[in-house]
């Protein structure tokens, strides 16, 4: 088949791959797509509906996992014999398989987004909200600055300058509700629409959908150990890169200090401008923190970005960039109404946890408990799975990368895990561009930061069991 009509809405809430997996699930249903009839490739039809190709290969995959298509080696996918006469309509209530549904629980969650909520001192947070709440009330339920609160913002600059090396004041800092808000905000001061991102390979593949979003074309940046491949950089024409320096997901590896003179330099030759991501640096488990990237420029081409999703409670949506001053200038004066995301009865409660010392001793707390988790998945590994698994990168975040030592599909063994009551996370995710994916074996990412050393370790036995008992 050399052509498959399928109409997108790009305002729609649906993601882009669950719609072309339903069109494409509607013809077949229908006959309208007969048996052993080849479906156009990833990369036509990645042209035809402007869409990149990972989107794609996630709409296909799941019509392989419901047996509607096949993958051939070397040849394409194919549909397969069903019985469509059995069928008098497709359900218009229809739900995608893979879509979770809101209240799904795991017995054992590796998921990437939780923490320790445990072990978050909550009486002391609603005693400071109490607090906020009993000073000027019909102050604080009041529109505040877009920006953020001024005394959240000092606390954060004082922060970022003594862990992190970060030079600011507290009037180049915005506050946002989440990281991808903050990525949208900054798509559109720039004025990024239609130009090139330059995004890590393997990345955050959410950064990448906002930026596709915002109608950026990406530029995948292969990621070598010690940074971005500098000819991938070079040739790339980029207006913006994405870079998360000192905690490079999803391998946790550090961009070394060649590779971060080479990017400013790049960036100040180019006029382009760099987002760096400082996710979870804080949860380092051997050496030294690592300065920022930004410490390091003399041209104000960074733009840093932090989040508390990961050392607070994911619940607490509180992140914030902080803008080179001509770019604040340049914010100040946007036509665009940026409005502030965030509740102001929550920064201020976090202007007074980080104001009364609870969140260094948090943070600290929080390091040891984490590195005694990771410390308990990486022996629970080593313990269940032996020579049927490799670690191959860690000691950073809250996830471990490992690969499975077996000849089942990544598919097989993700539907088995499922079925096991166990959530995990495929690495090919991360790639985007699938292709190059070095991976001959299954990859996933196991996170451990929201369960228990208990949790941890039954849970990797019970994984290990799933896919080789």
């Amino acid at each position: 088949m050399n052509e498959l009509f399928i109409t997108l809405n790009r305002d729609s809430s649906e993601p882009l791959y669950v719609q072309i997996y339903k069109s494409i699930k509607k013809e077949i249903m229908e006959g309208n797509i007969m048996a052993n009839t080849s479906l156009p490739s990833i990369r036509k039809m990645s042209e035809q509906l402007q869409v990149n190709k990972m989107t794609l290969e996630t709409a296909y995959d799941h019509l392989v996992i419901e047996g509607l298509i096949e993958s051939r080696p070397r040849s394409g996918y194919y549909v397969n014999e069903i019985d469509v006469g059995y069928f008098t309509k497709l359900g218009d209530k229809e739900e995608f398989p893979a879509e979770k549904k809101m209240g799904a629980t795991y017995e054992y969650d590796f998921n990437l987004d939780h923490v320790d909520v445990e072990n978050f001192p909550i009486s002391t947070w609603r005693r400071l909200t109490n607090e906020v709440l009993n000073y000027g009330t019909n102050h604080i339920f009041n529109t505040g600055d877009p920006q953020g609160e001024l005394g959240l913002r000092s606390e954060i600059a004082s922060y970022v300058r003594n862990s992190r090396g970060v030079h600011c004041s507290e009037e180049q800092i915005i506050i946002g509700s989440h990281s991808q808000i903050l990525l949208w905000m900054i798509c559109n001061l720039i004025g990024l629409r239609g130009k090139i991102v330059a995004v890590g390979e393997p990345g955050y593949s959410l950064a990448t959908r906002i930026f596709e979003s915002c109608g950026c074309k990406i530029a995948p940046i292969v990621i070598e150990d010690d940074g971005m491949n500098k000819e991938d950089l070079q040739g790339s024409r980029a207006s913006l890169v994405f870079t998360s320096p000192s905690f490079q997901f999803p391998f946790g590896s550090i961009m070394k200090i060649q590779k971060r003179i080479h990017l400013l330099k790049w960036a100040t030759q180019n006029n382009a401008y760099i987002v760096e991501d400082d996710y979870l640096s804080e949860y380092r488990y051997s050496g030294e923190l690592i300065p920022s990237l930004q410490n390091l420029d003399q041209h104000e081409r960074v733009i840093y970005m932090g989040t508390f999703h990961g050392t607070l409670l994911p619940a607490i949506n509180i992140g914030y960039i902080i803008l080179p001053k001509h770019l604040l200038s340049k914010y100040q004066q946007s036509p665009l109404e940026f409005q502030q995301t965030t509740s102001r009865i929550e920064q201020k409660t976090l202007e007074r946890f980080m104001r009364d010392g609870h969140w260094e001793q948090h943070r600290f707390r929080m390091k040891e408990i984490y590195k005694k988790k990771y410390e308990a998945t990486m022996q629970a590994i080593k313990t269940s799975f032996n020579e049927k698994a490799i670690v191959l990168k860690g000691q950073t975040g809250l996830h471990i990368v490992m690969q499975v030592i077996t000849n089942q599909s990544e598919q097989a063994l993700m539907i088995k895990a499922k079925e096991a009551g166990i959530h995990l996370y495929s690495l090919k995710e991360t790639w985007y561009r699938k292709e190059n994916n070095p991976f001959q074996h299954p990859v996933f990412l196991i996170g451990f930061g929201g369960m228990s050393i208990n949790q941890i370790e039954k849970g990797i036995s019970a994984l290990y069991k799933s896919w080789f008992n």
